[in-house]
């Protein structure tokens, strides 16, 4: 501890030690008269991190946590609730503060160095200062913005319980909906399958195109993929029942939403995009001699997995295999949504459509964009979490043993509950198969896909205007579409073009070495722009590099020493003494947050596969 900030209302207050830090609770506790009922709220951005300072310096009462480590609400004996405002509102407190209304203290971005060493007794200087006054004074200006329209007893701890709130809302009092939701609940034999099943996004790099350095690469992005698939298609609505193989040979299933667990033998990769679709990761079993590309199964003499019906439509299409077996088949029939759940996803939508690029609703667009994205994730909450306790005598954490059955009895019963966790794993099914029918239209040309979005070579204009013109009726067709403020329509699910605002209406160069591993650069108005999406690397820092040093140096075993990312290491310990400088001053538990290098590299099975398609490529030519 070298310095602390606390604002309430419009006063801001330092301290530099600990000892004044507790100063600071003991005053607010007589001050305020607080208590455990009588409560003071005080919102910290990122809890999780100070926690890992502060546990050994308060009177811990109780605490939510969401993780090990990882509180979202920590309550002292005193009265005080400290919140994480992070994850209230899912943003860094620069982008916080930029899109709150009212906020006039930003955050102070890069004007502090937290690589000098300090103690309780280093001067700061006034930007020092100014630094650590914006960041309380402005997530201040952040909570009041918030409480505009909520209260610290409605508000929710984290940015996806505003949208499960707009859901549980548009369901409340519907009893035949509430009868459905229970009908159907899941058993703790069908809810490890849907686990199973579940996968999120199609994220894949083509081989045949890795590790090279393209030119006139053209990328398309599908328009609120998530959206468009609870909007459009269809779900499991009835309770799963099981279907045994004879029956399933002999029935249209067409109507029906499987879940099957399945054994392929010999199973090869045929598809013509270079994109296999079956993720070692989801398999089950597996024999020692399946070869894999970068995650991804292009053959194996056995695997075993759980999938959907979905699933199982694009294996078919991408896949040949000697033969297959089900051995557990669960059915429910097809049906939309409920229209009150699409209603709450159309109304994000149609205000993020309205507000877009209006100057004086940047607040309404970004909740709107914000309510929208989460919708998908409220879907997929994880009925098995076990809650975690922590023991502020041994600080250690404990995660709950409680057996499945009574973790699922316990979430159909709640009253809090409403939403079918069955139905997140068919969104991003559903959204996979039509990332998929876009990939097989533009075939052997595919460089990349991500969940939402192709990156290609050649001239597949057409192609895609084809396309668009199906999805565009299909829109139509569900009321899947809204008006801007220029009364132009949009319509969810159709393919755009996010090359459209550059000046050559491509990247001019793009490199991939796998899935989440991709720099391109790009000219608007003149300027060339080099944007790195790389796991592990900070983004501008990515960018930065590659620069400064060409696109063609992303590159298998390049380091990138100043990669933007931190690696925490975590020293539990009790309060105690330290010197430092001739300072001496109180410490206990914290967290290192150490500056890493990032070597670019890749397992050497794919290297393997590289190799062998650098000797059967052929030259490319560039359209």
């Amino acid at each position: 501890m070298y310095h602390w900030q606390f604002c309430i209302d419009d006063c801001v207050c330092f301290g530099r030690t600990w000892n004044e830090f507790m100063i600071l609770i003991r005053t607010l506790q007589e001050r305020m008269n607080l208590s455990l009922k009588n409560r003071l709220v005080i919102f910290v951005h990122n809890l999780p991190f100070e926690w890992a300072f502060m546990n050994r310096f308060i009177n811990y009462e109780e605490g939510f946590f969401k993780d090990v480590r990882k509180p979202l609400k920590i309550l002292t004996s005193e009265g005080i609730e400290f919140r994480c405002s992070y994850a209230l509102s899912n943003m860094s407190l620069s982008k916080f503060c930029k899109n709150e209304i009212g906020v006039k203290h930003y955050k102070l971005v890069d004007t502090y160095d937290y690589g000098k060493i300090r103690t309780p007794i280093t001067p700061l200087s006034e930007t020092e200062e100014a630094y650590c006054y914006n960041d309380v004074r402005g997530l201040s200006e952040c909570i009041k913005s918030r409480l505009l329209t909520d209260t610290l007893t409605t508000m929710p701890l984290t940015s996806t319980g505003y949208v499960r709130r707009d859901l549980r809302s548009s369901v409340t009092g519907d009893k035949k909906y509430r009868t459905l939701f229970k009908n159907n609940a899941l058993d703790e034999v069908l809810y490890p399958m849907c686990r199973d099943a579940f996968r999120g996004g199609d994220t894949h790099a083509n081989i045949d195109y890795s590790r090279q350095l393209l030119k006139n690469i053209h990328a398309r992005d599908e328009a609120s993929a998530y959206p468009a698939a609870m909007i459009m298609d269809l779900y499991p609505q009835t309770a799963f029942t099981k279907m045994n193989v004879s029956t399933y040979m002999n029935t249209d299933t067409s109507e029906y939403a499987l879940l099957i667990e399945v054994i392929f033998k010999d199973l090869v990769y045929i598809g013509n995009t270079g994109i296999p679709y079956i993720p070692l990761a989801k398999c089950k079993k597996f024999t020692p001699d399946k070869i894999v590309d970068n995650g991804r199964v292009i053959y194996a003499s056995y695997v075993q997995m759980t999938i959907t019906d979905i699933d199982l439509e694009i294996i078919k299409h991408e896949y040949l295999f000697t033969d297959i077996m089900m051995r557990n088949i669960y059915a429910s029939v097809y049906a939309p949504l409920s229209d009150k759940i699409k209603n709450v996803v159309m109304d994000y939508f149609r205000k993020k459509t309205l507000l877009k690029n209006d100057p004086d609703k940047v607040y309404e667009y970004n909740k709107s964009k914000n309510s929208l994205n989460s919708c998908f994730g409220c879907m997929v909450m994880r009925i098995d979490k076990q809650l975690i306790t922590y023991d502020d005598v041994g600080h250690e954490y404990t995660e709950d043993d409680k057996p499945l059955e009574e973790l699922l009895d316990k979430f159909y019963k709640s009253r809090n509950s409403f939403l079918s966790y069955q139905h997140g794993v068919w969104i991003t099914a559903n959204a996979r198969f039509r990332l998929r029918k876009m990939l097989w239209e533009v075939g052997s040309d595919v460089v990349y896909c991500d969940t939402d979005s192709i990156k290609f070579r050649g001239d597949h204009e057409k192609t895609f205007e084809d396309r668009n013109k199906i999805l565009i009726e299909e829109a139509i067709k569900h009321g899947a579409y809204a008006e801007t403020k220029d009364g132009k329509i949009k319509y969810m699910g159709v393919w755009e073009d996010e090359c459209k605002n550059y000046d050559n209406g491509v990247y001019d160069e793009f490199k991939t070495l796998g899935a989440k591993k991709y720099v391109y650069s790009a000219t608007e108005k003149g300027e060339v722009e080099v944007v790195s999406t790389i796991a592990g690397v900070n983004k501008s820092k990515g960018s930065e590099y590659f620069t400064e040093n060409g696109i063609d140096s992303f590159d298998i075993g390049t380091v990138l020493f100043d990669s933007g990312h931190l690696t925490a290491f975590y020293n539990d310990d009790n309060i105690h003494e330290i010197t430092i400088d001739h300072c001496k001053f109180l410490t206990a538990s914290n967290v290192a947050l150490i500056d890493n290098t990032y070597k670019i590299g890749v397992t050497g099975e794919y290297l393997d596969l590289l190799q062998n398609a650098l000797e059967n490529r052929e030259d490319i030519e560039y359209i």
